[in-house]
């Protein structure tokens, strides 16, 4: 192989290279070889390593403005320096030839030209088309935008710096997919900005963060860059004053109108709360966004003093349970923060009963009837409830055992409406004098409550086997964990227990009132009570079979009362009589007047000394705490969807 070593200007290396060179290798800038296998090297320098200086002069390619991403032009234009010129008649009859001999051609576009696709910088022809060299992000195109596409958010307020609830919020159309850089400007002191890649055409929502600290207030224009607003629009940006010296009144706090699941507020819907202002100025009012809800309100204060303002709701509900939101103020003196109970109200829902007796949940009994005042159980009670209803109510096993398996088909009993293959929300089951002759009934219970059914369960006298049996099969166990009630000594009848006091569980302290230390009295020869030696994993004692009347020899640990969140299940180890009027202290000890809860003095029969008086009981408060808390999670994660 022949080298050549030249060392010459470019112009001459260029009219030497043009001379037809077999198989030569060609060095331009020193005189010495170039490296082996390379056709032609540029040289500055002898040797160039790691530490050694690097040389600052390149190899310049020729510098074009590309203007087609499929032709070579503009060097076979008819004036190579005038772009607007036609391709020559050389290029127009030879195109394929021509653009496939110049494969591997590379030049230097002085320009970025979207439209076409081309980049600027290295490009490369390929016999089709310009390849860029280097990686290429497209811009990002948005047809114009409206002004209802630009919402504002956040409450902005001279002197006060923003934060991370102002922003706007853009609704864009994407006509070409790529790179973006939007802000908005106000010239006063705070701005918006967002740069970001737009994926996928169509609809795209971004919310442009704001900095800065507005310095004087007023209304602002917003200035847009990196899109373009529809004609006529001028968004703005309202400024307050300057913030106001005030304290808000959490005593004073109400929370007005009716929430439902998934009903949007309205309107009535406000928390109303006052404020003491000591220097006027501007106020901000809000709670954040909780289980799909917010309320706010802004405005001056022009005077001081006390004032009352209204807090307006907006969003949808997304839970069937009341919850708290915190109410913020953005004063820098004084109280700031207060916190409001959302109370949601329940969906209709429905219950079942089994049994049938002064002793049962059915209507002709004290607390069936109390379960249909609305004062107890409606849109305004105790528990808000848009409404309950009894499916159906039987005395007979046999026949529960088929409505739980299979679903009850037919009218209601109260309420209205027609059910088919229907699964009650709550069953309650309290019959005494129930025998337990029907083996179907325990897998049936055992059935629904794993579907997600709620029960209340209320034993029969002695009958410790279906209790054993019901148990088993609702919580998969195998054990004999209930046992009749011990006779013990002194007290042997209608025994008081005092009920646990915690505070902070919903069926102790419920709906109807807080019961912690209070009695419950069960209703007959304490070995008809059936106690529970070891209550199923993670459940709760409401009474111990403990009590220092009688039974000061049962096991503490043993329960009477207790129920298991995780299953919606409440157990009463005796079916108490309920009644309307009945004062005595032997009977009855579930009272209801006018069909609403109350207490009695009741239990410790022979009542033979001081310290086996008979107590108050709240038998009816506990029953209706349990029933408004069954009612509660049935909604929430029932065996029906609400």
């Amino acid at each position: 192989m022949k080298t050549r070593i030249i060392r010459t200007k470019l112009l001459a290396w260029i009219l030497f290279a043009l001379t037809p060179i077999a198989q030569a290798q060609v060095t331009v800038g020193l005189d010495e070889n170039p490296v082996a296998g390379a056709i032609l090297q540029l040289k500055e320098k002898a040797s160039v390593t790691d530490s050694a200086q690097n040389a600052y002069r390149g190899f310049a390619l020729p510098r074009v403005v590309l203007i087609d991403k499929h032709e070579l032009y503009p060097m076979f234009l008819a004036d190579p320096t005038d772009p607007s010129s036609t391709p020559s008649a050389d290029y127009t009859s030879n195109k394929a030839t021509i653009k496939k001999a110049h494969t591997g051609l590379t030049v230097y576009n002085l320009i970025e030209n979207d439209n076409l696709d081309l980049c600027k910088g290295l490009n490369l022809w390929d016999g089709t088309q310009w390849i860029c060299f280097q990686p290429r992000t497209n811009i990002a195109k948005f047809n114009t935008v409206s002004c209802a596409g630009i919402v504002p958010n956040g409450t902005y307020t001279a002197g006060t710096p923003t934060n991370a609830s102002n922003y706007l919020q853009l609704t864009l159309t994407v006509a070409k997919v790529g790179a973006y850089t939007i802000s908005a400007t106000t010239g006063n002191g705070y701005n918006f900005y967002l740069s970001g890649i737009a994926s996928n055409t169509g609809t795209m929502t971004v919310n442009l963060p704001c900095q800065g600290t507005p310095v004087n207030a007023g209304t602002n224009t917003l200035t847009f860059s990196g899109i373009t607003l529809a004609t006529g629009c001028t968004p703005t940006v309202t400024v307050a004053p300057a913030v106001a010296t005030y304290s808000i009144d959490c005593s004073t706090l109400t929370v007005n109108g009716t929430y439902l699941k998934g009903t949007a507020l309205t309107s009535s819907n406000t928390i109303q709360l006052n404020v003491v202002t000591t220097a006027p100025g501007s106020y901000s009012i809000s709670t954040p966004v909780t289980n799909g809800i917010s309320f706010s309100a802004a405005g001056n204060f022009s005077t001081s003093g006390t004032q009352q303002i209204t807090l307006a709701g907006t969003g949808i509900p997304t839970v069937n349970m009341s919850f708290s939101v915190t109410v913020n103020a953005n004063t820098q003196q004084g109280n700031n923060s207060c916190t409001a109970t959302i109370p949601v109200t329940l969906p209709v829902l429905t219950y079942a009963v089994i049994g049938v007796s002064d002793y049962s949940w059915s209507p002709s009994a004290a607390r069936g009837a109390a379960i249909a005042n609305t004062a107890n159980f409606g849109p305004y009670g105790k528990l808000k409830i848009q409404g309950l209803n009894l499916m159906w109510s039987t005395n007979s096993e046999t026949t529960a055992a088929g409505y739980l398996n299979n679903g009850y088909t037919g009218a209601g009993v109260t309420g209205g409406g027609t059910y088919t293959n229907a699964q009650p929300d709550v069953v309650l089951f309290c019959n005494y004098a129930d025998g337990g002759t029907d083996t179907n009934l325990a897998p049936a219970l055992g059935n629904y409550s794993n579907k997600g059914g709620c029960i209340i369960y209320s034993v029969p006298d002695g009958n410790a086997t279906q209790v054993n049996a019901i148990l088993n099969a609702v919580f998969g166990t195998t054990g004999n964990a209930a046992q009749p009630q011990i006779a013990g000594s002194g007290t042997t009848d209608d025994n008081d227990y005092q009920i646990a006091n915690l505070s902070n569980d919903p069926i102790i302290n419920g709906f109807f009132g807080n019961l912690g230390s209070k009695y419950w009295g069960e209703d007959n020869g304490s070995t008809g009570s059936i106690i529970v030696t070891a209550m199923p994993s993670n459940s709760v004692q409401i009474c111990s079979a403990y009590n220092p009347f009688g039974k000061t020899s049962v096991n503490p640990a043993y329960s009477i009362v207790w129920y298991n969140p995780a299953k919606g299940f409440v157990y009463f180890g005796d079916s108490t009589g309920s009644s309307t009027s009945d004062q005595t202290t032997d009977v009855y000890p579930s009272l209801f007047i006018n069909n609403v809860p109350q207490s009695k003095y009741y239990g410790n029969y022979p009542h033979s000394s001081a310290t086996m008086a008979s107590q108050i009981v709240y038998n009816s408060y506990l029953e209706f705490n349990a029933l408004a808390w069954a009612l509660r999670k049935a909604a929430i994660s029932g065996i029906n969807p609400h």
